[in-house]
């Protein structure tokens, strides 16, 4: 109950309103009553972004069930971006420096490798072959790829540049459109020799 008060606090005030003490007002219960749960306020961050991990974890294996590799691919990469631009707080949260003294909660780790594991097992599934040596490097660059988009729509620093004839979705479209492709070729470059890499 106290995590789904503090998701509330978070959608609707914003992280720097996510206290213990606002949490327990919001709950309707005593100022001490959070402390059984939580020692201090990284740890309710922890646990509320890891319910931030699990909405983006389930939507991405929603998005991977598609019969095609490169379409699951792509709606992948399309749900981490709609779910940043959806819940813009939550996002924030779950990449906030905050966290780095809280990276080592359980259900934090669990939730956040969760999250990267559907993401992996996405490129995997798009390159049966050469997925399964370079799909850790491959879905880390997807992942900082996708966070950077998202990043630069939630603070609206992408449309000044963009064409007038054009929307913000446009590009987002795009760039999950594009992704089996970059897929294929960040595995060619990353794989061993031997491995379907190109050599020099």
């Amino acid at each position: 109950m106290l995590v789904a008060r503090a998701g509330e606090i978070l959608e609707t005030d914003g992280m720097d309103a996510l206290s213990l003490r606002s949490v327990a007002a919001r709950a309707g219960v005593s100022h001490n009553a959070p402390y059984r749960h939580f020692p201090d306020r990284t740890a309710l961050l922890a646990a509320t972004a890891a319910l931030g991990f699990d909405d983006l974890a389930d939507r991405l294996a929603t998005a991977g069930e598609a019969d095609d590799p490169g379409q699951a691919m792509s709606a992948v990469g399309l749900a981490y971006v709609r779910f940043a631009l959806a819940r813009p707080q939550m996002y924030r949260l779950m990449f906030s420096g905050d966290l780095l003294k809280g990276a080592g909660d359980p259900e934090y780790v669990r939730a956040s490798t969760r999250a990267f594991d559907l993401l992996r097992t996405t490129v995997e599934q798009l390159l049966p072959v050469a997925g399964q040596t370079t799909s850790g490097p491959v879905a880390s660059i997807l992942w900082a790829e996708h966070h950077g988009l998202a990043l630069l729509l939630i603070e609206k620093r992408i449309r000044p540049w963009m064409r007038s004839d054009r929307r913000e979705d446009d590009l987002v479209h795009w760039v999950a459109a594009t992704l089996p492709d970059r897929v294929r070729a960040l595995s060619a470059l990353a794989a061993p020799p031997g491995v379907g890499r190109r050599q020099a």
